[in-house]
């Protein structure tokens, strides 16, 4: 029965250590991004219930400026979240009570970059759902169903080789799941750099798909 147990290497087991606290705090912090991807939301559809955007293109603002206002206000919100990460972060590997130097707090912190693109790449997915449908109770159910229903199920339908590279499985691949390595087992130790490029490049795919859904429709 001993050969049960997993082989737990403890000199991996301070999981609020640096550099280790960089990847396994973004990893957890990513299952928070849904909650400020309804405030993205909610505040476009909310533009389109009272009006607000149309009196916006009549006052002068053209349909490009009105995007990127709302671009920009995914990118305050990735912005403050990852600030908030990294304030956590130091806090909790200067309070482990061990020796710290520079050479074992910036190892890993490419993770925090990476949260910060998972973050706008996932509320401007958010902002092309709400142009699509204009309806804040549609777009959050549209954006949860396709989060846990149809893109698992497409995944499981498809070669891994394919379904690494889906829309919501290239963003949260930004950074594996990291406990597996306290029982032994091998992880990504930094960010993929092919699945930054897809990232990013779902994200510019992202926001041509809005401008082209409100250029076309009238608001």
């Amino acid at each position: 029965m001993a050969n049960d147990v997993p082989n737990i290497d403890l000199a991996l087991k301070p999981i609020l250590q640096f550099p280790d606290v960089w990847q396994n705090l973004t990893y957890i912090a990513g299952y928070f991004k849904i909650i400020l991807a309804l405030i993205v939301i909610t505040s476009v559809s909310n533009e389109f219930s009272y009006g607000t955007a149309r009196q916006n293109i009549i006052d002068g603002i053209s349909r490009r400026e009105w995007l990127f206002s709302k671009i920009g206000l995914a990118k305050v919100l990735a912005l403050y979240s990852t600030l908030l990460v990294i304030v956590i972060g130091f806090i909790l590997g200067y309070s482990q009570g061990v020796q710290v130097d520079t050479a074992t707090i910036f190892p890993r912190m490419d993770y925090v970059l990476a949260y910060f693109i998972e973050l706008i790449v996932y509320f401007i997915y958010a902002l092309f759902l709400a142009l699509l449908l204009k309806r804040t109770g549609l777009s959050i159910i549209l954006l949860l169903v396709y989060d846990f229903i149809l893109e698992p199920i497409l995944s499981w339908s498809v070669p891994d080789s394919i379904s690494n590279f889906l829309p919501m499985s290239t963003i949260d691949n930004l950074n594996t799941f990291p406990f597996s390595k306290y029982l032994g087992n091998p992880i990504e130790a930094i960010v993929s750099l092919e699945q930054l490029v897809w990232a990013v490049g779902y994200g510019i795919a992202f926001i041509v798909f809005s401008y082209l859904i409100l250029k076309s429709k009238d608001l």
